[in-house]
């Protein structure tokens, strides 16, 4: 055998390079591993723990109970019912037309409209109808239609339907308030939700041993007005009855408690149901006219003007004006005369109030100087809110000395109640200061709030004095003459005293002027002239039959205040014990 060496094996061997290298990146991803590990177990655990906590808390809202609304006499004008709304799942109608026509009577929505409500492409459910009441509610479960939902709702009642609704207002499908009281005590009537927050498993149910909170809900506030269903009933009876005999556009009454600025009632035309809010399709409906619609008071300014004169001195009752030429000139612009252009010659302060003279309104303005008009005016709460508690007040228009738009003809004007416009409620406040000592009250148509804490009572606040008490019993005589003996006498009532002026405003025009044959026919004053209880104003928009404040509104007035004495049993002056 030759001495030849053995052959040699190949060799396998990976580098060691590259074994250090697969070593390296391991260790390097095991310690990236490691430190995400330890930093979401350890580092950041409690961190991680909260948001667990989070993703399994969820917080269940329960809702309050909406306060009720009464009247002085504890009738309910509003209140809560139980109702329900009813869905369609889309997927599970068969039959969508006969659905459709099932529903119709029931939900108040034409065939037609749910037909297409229920072949909406895309949806998987529409809502079809709400606040049913119980018995739609159960007609509608006895139809036994597949997909058809029912789900309790609460809602909200107004037992009397358009009664004292602009003063109520109503409430949105989300029981949020709008207008009225409803709207002003909003937060008060609505309290406050309750609150449970907790953890919850996988079909959401609460978890027994894990921490959670209950807030109890806080039902809102029950809330009793000053305003009385007896003496609403019977404006709203009367409003509806001259605005027909007058084919007028509308109106409003107000009743005010002189001495108190409480409102007993308040009434306009054009009126709505709240129940049925929604199928009003001009929301301007809402606004109550007695507070939320301005115009020019005409004649019935004279009286708040004629207080200032007085009061400052510059005039008296038995001062002396004369008329005469029967005109007054006014540089560039056309005079001005009294109505119809009447010349009444010489007259008293009392006269020009009987006669409503506008050249003596004029005249009493002038006494009282431009500057001192103005802030008398603003003192009696004219170009600003009344702060009465109902959501929508205006606040009317003055135009005062060196602002846009003024000039020495509106100051003449404004004296007889042209140029300015008012809300029926300034207009019935101011007055009641002439009746009851001089007193500017703050108005108010909430007189209690009952919450859980107890009861809030509204006590009356005067706002300021703006008349002594001797220009107050002066200007009581004096519009006690304008019915005896002036434009107011159809405003009497037998056996009583009644103080009062009319008013025949014109209505501007939006093209500028005035409209032709168009009139506002109003009155305003108070009764008994010995202690003044009450405050009415009557205020007929645009009638068509007759056109002046003492043909239309003044046996108006006379009618409310009949009423009034009747429910309040005022007896005659006579029965008194009056010489």
């Amino acid at each position: 055998m030759s001495g030849a060496p053995p052959a040699r094996r190949p060799r396998n061997d990976v580098p060691r390079y590259r074994v250090w290298s697969v070593m390296v990146v391991f260790l390097l991803f095991v310690s990236a591993i490691s430190y995400r590990v330890v930093g979401v177990q350890v580092v950041r655990s409690e961190e991680f723990g909260r948001w667990a906590v989070a993703e399994r808390t969820r917080e269940n809202v329960a809702a309050a109970r909406r306060g009720e609304v009464y009247d002085a006499r504890g009738v309910r004008l509003a209140t809560n019912v139980p109702s329900n709304r009813v869905s369609a799942i889309l997927s599970q109608i068969d039959d969508t037309r006969r659905t459709a026509e099932l529903l119709s009577p029931l939900i108040g929505r034409t065939v037609e409209d749910i037909d297409s409500a229920l072949n909406e492409p895309e949806l998987e459910w529409v809502l079809l109808a709400r606040r049913l009441t119980p018995e739609v509610s159960a007609q509608i479960v006895a139809l036994g239609i597949e997909g058809i939902v029912l789900d309790p709702e609460p809602s909200r009642m107004y037992p009397f339907g358009t009664f004292a609704s602009h003063v109520l207002g109503f409430t949105t499908y989300d029981l949020r308030g709008a207008y009225g009281v409803e709207g002003h005590y909003d937060d008060v009537l609505g309290g406050s939700p309750g609150k449970l927050l907790g953890e919850r498993d996988g079909a959401g149910n609460l978890i027994a041993l894990s921490q959670s909170s209950w807030d109890s809900p806080i039902d809102g506030a029950d809330i009793v007005l000053t305003l009385d269903s007896a003496v609403q009933y019977a404006i709203e009876r009367i409003l509806a009855d001259v605005v027909a005999e007058q084919s007028a556009a509308g109106g409003t009454i107000i009743v005010q408690h002189t001495q108190s600025g409480a409102i007993l009632g308040m009434a306009s035309l054009q009126t709505f149901d709240p129940n049925t809010f929604n199928l009003i399709d001009d929301p301007t409906i809402f606004l109550n006219p007695a507070i939320s619609m301005v115009y020019e008071p005409g004649s019935t300014f004279k009286s708040v003007v004629m207080a200032i004169g007085l009061d400052d001195g510059v005039v008296y009752p038995d001062t002396l004006f004369n008329d005469d030429p029967g005109y007054f000139a006014v540089s560039g612009h056309p005079a001005i005369t009294n109505s119809q252009g009447i010349v009444y010659g010489a007259q008293t302060m009392t006269q020009v109030l009987e006669q409503s003279a506008n050249l003596g309104a004029i005249f009493v303005a002038q006494k009282i100087g431009r500057d001192r008009f103005y802030q008398r005016l603003v003192e009696f709460g004219f170009g600003y809110e009344t702060g009465v508690d109902l959501q929508g007040e205006e606040v009317g228009i003055l135009t005062l000395p060196m602002g846009a738009g003024w000039n020495d003809v509106l100051f003449y004007t404004n004296s007889f109640g042209q140029g300015i416009a008012v809300t029926p409620l300034q207009l019935v406040n101011a007055v009641s200061a002439l009746g009851n000592g001089g007193r500017l009250m703050q108005p108010y148509i909430v007189a209690e709030v009952r919450g859980a804490d107890g009861t809030i009572i509204t006590q009356p606040t005067v706002i300021r004095q703006v008349i002594s008490e001797e220009t107050s019993a002066m200007m009581r005589m004096m519009l006690e003459s304008a019915v005896l003996h002036g434009t107011g006498e159809l405003a009497a009532v037998e056996g009583y005293r009644i103080g009062a002026k009319t008013g025949t405003a014109q209505i501007p025009s939006p093209n500028g002027g005035y409209i032709e044959d168009a009139t506002i026919a109003s009155i305003v004053g108070f009764a008994p002239i010995e202690n003044p209880l009450f405050t009415v104003l009557v205020k007929i928009d645009w009638p068509k039959e007759l056109f002046s404040g003492q043909e239309v509104s003044a046996p108006v007035m006379a009618r409310v205040f009949e009423e009034l004495f009747l429910l309040y049993g005022i007896a005659p002056f006579a029965a008194q014990g009056a010489p």
